[in-house]
């Protein structure tokens, strides 16, 4: 077996052939037939000697023939959609929980798949997600407790909205509070939430754009109907503005202010109930 060595021409986001995820034995659990297997070790990573970093990680996923819009552009930090393109051009799905390292060396005999590939745009995607499970916004407990209760369940009235326009909306973002963590207590005492639907640039501004306008409508009308309409005032959260917003005008700064609501939040809805993990 050759050695290791910085040419490797194995990069993070590559797939690895039929070949090798027979004779590395990764197929996946519940689809099999329909597996794809993607490099999730850092270029540097890669290149640096087995005797050093002896393992590489992969993530074992598989082809999907149906996108869920809610799972595009890392959206839900435990199962991303994202598209290749090429000769094999296809939808595939990886979970955050299949996660599997294998021997840097057992990669020698192959090499990645040439017949499809991520574009730039999509493999940023993939480091996205693949951060994301780390990075992921605090938002307070009680906040979280009003947002996802059992009686208003706005959380699912948000990713309801969001979820027809699948890859058009890049994401939902809250100020809550203007980053200012406050002890609210009591209906009365309300959260300021302004929400940014976030839409793509590119390759159909026009279309992007329709597509976060009609979310934000919804998701502002889910709002007023459960915690403004019933008393004519605002009770546990005021939703300050839900406004679309391209990617291509969202500056660096606003970005900074701005905390990712993940569409995969654990709900205190669970019986028994759950934490709500840290975003």
């Amino acid at each position: 077996m050759a050695e290791w060595n910085r040419d490797t021409p194995w990069r993070q986001g590559h797939l690895l052939g039929s070949d090798a995820i027979a004779a590395l034995g990764l197929g996946h659990t519940t689809d099999p037939e329909n597996t794809l297997v993607i490099v999730a070790s850092h270029d540097c990573d890669l290149a640096q000697a087995p005797d050093g970093e002896p393992r590489i990680e992969v993530v074992v996923g598989r082809l999907v023939t149906n996108k869920d819009g809610n799972c595009t552009h890392a959206k839900n930090a435990r199962k991303l959609h994202v598209e290749f393109v090429g000769v094999s051009a296809c939808w595939a799905e990886f979970e955050a929980t299949s996660k599997v390292v294998i021997d840097k060396l057992a990669l020698n005999d192959f090499g990645p798949r040439t017949d499809a590939h991520l574009t730039p745009e999509n493999h940023a995607i993939f480091q996205m997600w693949l951060a994301s499970r780390y990075r992921r916004a605090a938002f307070p407990d009680e906040f979280e407790r009003r947002l996802t209760s059992k009686e208003y369940k706005l959380h699912e009235k948000i990713a309801k909205a969001v979820k027809p326009h699948g890859e058009l909306i890049a994401g939902v973002f809250f100020d809550v509070d203007g980053g200012v963590e406050v002890t609210r207590d009591g209906p009365g005492d309300t959260y300021t939430l302004d929400i940014t639907i976030l839409h793509a640039a590119d390759p159909d501004f026009d279309a992007a754009e329709k597509a976060a306008i009609e979310a934000a409508k919804a998701i502002q009308t889910a709002f007023e109907d459960k915690l403004f309409k019933p008393t004519k005032t605002w009770q546990h959260i005021e939703l300050g503005s839900c406004d679309a917003v391209s990617e291509s005008v969202l500056t660096y700064q606003q970005f900074k202010q701005l905390k990712r609501w993940r569409l995969d939040h654990i709900s205190l809805a669970a019986d028994p109930q759950q934490p709500v993990l840290a975003e």
